[in-house]
């Protein structure tokens, strides 16, 4: 049954993450400068709404398992952003309980 679960958070977590990128797609494809956008400071809502749903706390675990997949480069330089935002957003919530 643990291997469903971890199957249908990490399907979950790729969605998020090609929402990310269609997003960004989508962004760059409207303006001359798409490579000055990374999703954790970007000013475009839906970039931003797409960061946000992956860097869900709930996410942790399936980012660190997508991290550890990527070769090394901008995907995986993106999904070390991710994780990190997570984990701090995740540390930020339990410190309120």
């Amino acid at each position: 049954m643990r291997e469903r679960g971890d199957t249908e958070r990490f399907d979950r977590l790729l969605a998020l993450w090609i929402d990310v990128q269609r997003a960004i797609h989508l962004k760059g494809s409207h303006e001359m400068r798409a490579e000055g956008c990374t999703p954790w400071n970007c000013a475009d809502k839906s970039v931003r709404d797409a960061w946000e749903a992956l860097t869900h706390p709930k996410n942790v675990l399936a980012l660190e398992s997508l991290y550890y997949q990527l070769p090394e480069g901008p995907q995986m330089d993106m999904a070390r952003n991710a994780l990190q935002a997570c984990r701090k957003r995740r540390d930020a919530e339990q410190a309120k309980v």
